[in-house]
């Protein structure tokens, strides 16, 4: 007998026994028909920026000037990252003991540092902006361009001896690269080799410095890394410019802002025809020979009352406008909550669309979207407000202005905090009620209730002693509200079942 099952065993190729073809591997890896048009990036890389950075940045400026949505991301970014302006505190130590706080040498560099903040002719080179509007400028820079610029200027001629000067991001050549010995010039930004550690940037002069020598053909300013503060959001270690922070929705916020042109032409066009005539079969080139009068009386307005005779075998039918299309709410808003995601920002807001929107679905989202803010305005505070304070603090114990101290107290002067804009919540009374329960329990402290409230609790009770005594004084006695439970509404007792 024919044993198949032999002949089947021996005509069965052997298997290795580590075929690496048969495990099982990232499915994001994989080249299919269906993932052809999935390309490789190469992530932020200099190369990139280079070649793509002068595109996106044009497309963001113009999409500024001519698009609702993303002027209103771009104001919505300044004023919460920045708004009013940050919130100092100086933590000068005293020279016995440095835990403790001095509090005389606090209180003389908040009054300085305010009168040089708020002070365009201090603050600015141009004397135009106070040290807010020049973060808040810096902020615009920063979502629209993908980076901003400052040059210090420690020759000022002020009680400071500084003062400071936007530059606009395109003013650096991004496209200029050159390799050296100890250091490197990448994407405009002079590094050094081993660390990465900026040296030094260079500017365009026909835009910042007419008088500038000339390199390579191009006039360009080579200024000391000292001397400038950049900002931006880097996405890889050798990442040395920034992209607008909206680079990913460009593309879609752009083509659903021609798709809304096109519908609005459409429903126009559809809105001033009302109707149309029909010539009688085998007669429609008998309009040609009509003279001008009887041509315009193919053509004519529609008003109340009108009553239209045709001749025999003619036909008028009435159009009923097809634009804006039914669909047209629900695409929109598909769209808009794609890019308020790319954008990190809670979607009612952005788009004002706040239809079937609950309580607790803008809270959760208004708690997601004011985390993306803290984190930005950490990101700003790092980067320009408290190193242009340790740059300021440096050039003012220079001065007389600085007596009785002087360049030496510069260690145990320069501790700081800054805080930036806070929220208030939309209902006050429950959030007041959850803060004083925190504090009772332990879990939080008035100081950092005081902070969330964008407030100092130190500054709070001198504030509150000076008020009772000037009560007092008055004949004036009164007693704090007290803090008690005010019960939900049958709309919001609804929400939370709901949810």
């Amino acid at each position: 007998m024919f044993d198949f099952l032999k002949r089947l065993a021996r005509a069965k190729p052997e298997q290795p026994a580590h075929n690496t073809r048969l495990v099982r591997s990232f499915s994001a890896a994989q080249v299919s028909r269906t993932l052809a048009p999935w390309k490789w990036d190469g992530g932020f890389s200099n190369t990139e920026i280079a070649a793509a950075l002068s595109t996106i940045r044009q497309r963001s400026r113009d999409m500024e000037k001519n698009s609702e949505h993303y002027l209103r991301w771009l104001d919505l970014f300044v004023a919460n990252v920045v708004g009013d302006g940050f919130k100092f505190k100086p933590l000068p130590g005293r020279e016995t003991n440095v835990e403790k706080v001095d509090a005389k040498a606090a209180a003389f560099l908040a009054y300085h540092w305010w009168k040089w903040t708020t002070d365009p002719e201090l603050a600015d080179v141009t004397g135009r902006k106070s040290f807010a509007a020049i973060c808040r400028l810096c902020a615009s820079n920063w979502a629209r361009d993908g980076e901003a610029f400052v040059l210090i200027d420690r020759a000022a001629q002020n009680d400071y001896g500084f003062a400071l000067r936007v530059i606009r991001p395109d003013a650096m050549d991004e496209t200029m690269n050159l390799n050296g010995t100890a250091t490197a010039i990448r994407n405009g930004v002079e590094v050094d080799r081993r660390t990465l550690r900026p040296v030094a940037y260079y500017f365009r002069a026909d835009r910042e410095d007419p008088a500038a020598a000339f390199i390579g053909g191009k006039p360009v300013v080579r200024i000391p890394a000292a001397n400038i503060l950049h900002l931006y959001t880097q996405h890889d270690e050798t990442q040395t410019r920034g992209i607008p922070l909206g680079h990913a929705v460009l593309c879609k916020l752009k083509m659903l802002d021609e798709y809304n042109v096109s519908e609005l032409v459409a429903a126009r066009d559809e809105s001033n025809t009302t109707g149309v005539y029909t010539a009688p079969a085998g007669q429609g080139g008998e309009i040609g020979e009509y003279d001008d009068d009887q041509s315009a009386a193919l053509t004519m307005p529609s008003e109340p009352g009108t009553k239209i005779m045709l001749e025999q075998g003619w036909d008028y039918k009435t159009v009923t406008p097809s634009h804006p299309n039914r669909e047209l709410t629900n695409f929109k808003n598909s769209m808009l909550r794609d890019v308020a995601s790319g954008l990190g920002l809670e979607y009612a807001c952005f788009a004002n669309d706040w239809a079937g929107v609950s309580f607790s679905s803008v809270r959760a989202g208004t708690l997601a979207e004011r985390d993306h803010w803290r984190t930005l305005q950490a990101q700003m505070i790092e980067q320009i407000v408290a190193p242009v304070f340790r740059a300021w603090l440096a050039s003012f114990l220079k001065y007389r202005a600085s007596s009785p101290y002087v360049a030496a107290d510069y260690a145990r002067l320069v501790e700081h905090e800054f805080r930036g804009r806070t929220w208030e919540w939309v209902d006050p009374m429950k959030d007041v009620n959850a803060a004083a329960v925190a504090v009772a329990h332990g879990w939080k402290t008035d100081t950092q209730i005081a902070a969330d409230y964008g407030t100092d609790y130190e500054e709070n009770l001198a504030e509150q002693k000076r008020l009772k005594k000037k009560k007092a004084d008055a004949g004036i006695l009164t007693e704090p509200p007290k803090v008690e439970n005010t019960p939900k509404t049958g709309k919001e007792n609804d929400e939370d079942k709901n949810d």
